[in-house]
């Protein structure tokens, strides 16, 4: 597989190093407005060229992501594009028709979906065990600080970033929307700035409740403003026939449970961020290849952009 990186920044580095590891696959371009080791210096430059490659990945600032993911479907290029996708469905409609016309696909960066966590929990609340699902409260308490946000960085700024729902915890939202597969609604929210009031024109602290057409009641309560250093990312699930609680540093211990007729310990096996991005590119590979792939395209990520647009209108 040939791939090019559009934008070479924090993301895009971490995606060509992860890139170079996975067999037979390769870096073939980067471009990048400030890298001066980039191949390109520019997206039209890439384009005049029409240099070959199987998949672009596009890991731009925030705002750039839907602009230039439709400019490479339009030049027929397949992309993969980082979080978040775009900022609405409206975005999302013109990305799936460029994707039609263009008869390139459109897939995302959505690693978590293939983390032994998220595996662990769908298949638990697939399989029925805990019965009916009453409330989960999901908790996300991590630091973003000023040097996060300093200079003249687009992180912060309302237009460019969206603001901590798309930037830091669109994964976490994301996760809901595909361990329930219905639609969550939401019956409040609240956004404030505690930290971030004098560096960011975003909110650094974002509660709301949901509700999934199930019936099931959500609290998310996620905020970038804890003091020195990220605390915890934990969630509990109360439910018909049991509890559960999963946390810890990387999101992947089972530190409580109480589930009927299970006397068995459930654990939860370890996995960086860079073996679920390299289990994603697998899949991504082989939907290119034509194979039997559960690579997430675009209209799987639909209910998320769904949800982000409905807690922030």
């Amino acid at each position: 597989m040939k791939i090019a990186v559009l934008g070479t920044g924090f993301m895009g580095r971490k995606h060509k190093a992860n890139i170079q590891t996975v067999p037979d696959a390769e870096i073939v371009a980067e471009i990048d407005a400030v890298d001066r080791n980039a191949h390109f210096r520019s997206l039209e430059d890439f384009l005049n060229v029409k240099k070959y490659c199987d998949l672009v990945i596009v890991a731009t600032p925030n705002h750039l992501h839907f602009p230039h993911a439709l400019k490479l479907l339009e030049n027929g290029y397949n992309v993969l594009v980082e979080k978040p996708f775009c900022f609405n469905l409206k975005e999302a409609d013109i990305l799936e028709e460029a994707s039609r016309k263009s008869g390139k696909k459109v897939f995302l960066v959505i690693q978590n979906r293939f983390s032994p966590a998220s595996v662990f929990l769908k298949n638990l609340i697939d399989s029925r065990k805990l019965g009916r699902l009453y409330n989960l409260q999901f908790n996300a308490f991590w630091n973003r600080g000023r040097n996060y946000y300093s200079g003249d960085s687009w992180k912060g700024k309302k237009s460019l970033d969206g603001g901590i729902l798309y930037t830091q915890f669109s994964h976490l939202l994301d996760l809901l929307c595909h361990i329930f597969d219905e639609e969550l609604n939401v019956k409040y929210r609240d956004f404030e700035s505690f930290r971030n009031f004098e560096i960011a024109e975003i909110e650094d602290t974002a509660i709301a409740i949901l509700e999934s057409t199930s019936g099931t009641r959500i609290l998310l309560d996620f905020t970038t403003a804890v003091f020195e250093k990220n605390q915890e990312t934990s969630l509990n699930i109360i439910a018909e026939k049991g509890t559960i609680k999963i946390s810890g540093q990387y999101f992947n211990e089972v530190t409580y449970q109480n589930i009927e007729g299970c006397t068995d310990r459930l654990e939860i096996p370890s996995a960086s961020n860079e073996d679920n991005l390299k289990r994603m590119y697998k899949q991504i590979f082989l939907n290119l290849e034509q194979k039997p792939n559960q690579a997430v395209l675009l209209e799987q990520g639909r209910p998320l952009i769904a949800l982000l647009e409905k807690i922030y209108s």
